[in-house]
């Protein structure tokens, strides 16, 4: 089978007047059918807030991570501050806000591990490793396909037992009412070590002691799935 490789894969931004090609790494992609159409959505690497080609002071003093999601259509901009803010994610249809958006994937052949032994082995032969986790609505109308580079494999040789613990995702809430479907998706990473299920911690605002709030990966859910374990050729 072909996944995404990763370490070449890449999405640029262009902004209006051509001020900047911002070329940002492919994190992870998440497919999502329903009504007989699929959309692939790109997550792409996080950086920190930036006066872009200034002569000096390169950081914003009020830092914040930067990160987002593309498809075809749409886009997602997370600004993820010490605090949490209102404005924390942008969305919306890329060519109201970009001039252009191009992306640029790279496929290589995987082989899709059938058992903890070979799983376990692969992650200590240091094998690249993807991994794939499908879901679906409660209704069933609409399905998710995530992939991603595994970063966190843990393996027990002695057990012979695995777990992934690896993001960030774009992760499809289904439970959130939207027209569209860059809506639903939030950052979250995921964890599994079992074919049939898969535990997510979703980004959220999330109340601190003594007042406000940040935005954290504090939602957990855990969710019927069909995982896999890719080894690239």
């Amino acid at each position: 089978m072909q996944v995404l490789d990763y370490s070449r894969s890449l999405v640029t931004f262009v902004t209006k007047g051509r001020g900047n090609n911002a070329r940002l790494q492919v994190e992870s992609q998440c497919a999502i059918t329903a009504g007989g159409h699929t959309a692939n959505y790109l997550f792409f690497a996080s950086c920190k807030s930036e006066n872009t080609f200034a002569a000096k002071d390169l950081f914003h003093a009020d830092n914040y991570d930067f990160c987002g999601i593309f498809s075809e259509e749409e886009y997602a901009i997370f600004r993820t501050k010490s605090t949490h803010h209102a404005g924390w994610k942008e969305q919306g249809l890329w060519q109201d806000r970009f001039e252009a958006v191009h992306q640029h994937l790279v496929r290589v052949e995987g082989r899709v591990l059938s058992s903890p032994e070979e799983m376990v082995r692969a992650s200590l032969d240091n094998i690249p490793l993807v991994g794939r986790v499908e879901i679906a609505s409660a209704d069933q109308a609409a399905k998710a396909m995530l992939e991603f580079p595994i970063k966190t494999m843990n393996a027990n040789d002695i057990e012979v037992i695995y777990q992934v613990d690896t993001g960030p995702l774009a992760f499809p809430d289904f439970t959130l009412p939207a027209q569209r479907h860059i809506e639903r998706l939030i950052p979250a990473y995921v964890a599994y070590n079992a074919p049939h299920f898969a535990d997510f911690v979703l980004q959220q605002p999330l109340a601190v002691q003594g007042g406000g709030e940040v935005t954290h990966y504090g939602r957990l859910l855990s969710l019927p799935a069909r995982t896999a374990v890719i080894a690239l050729s």
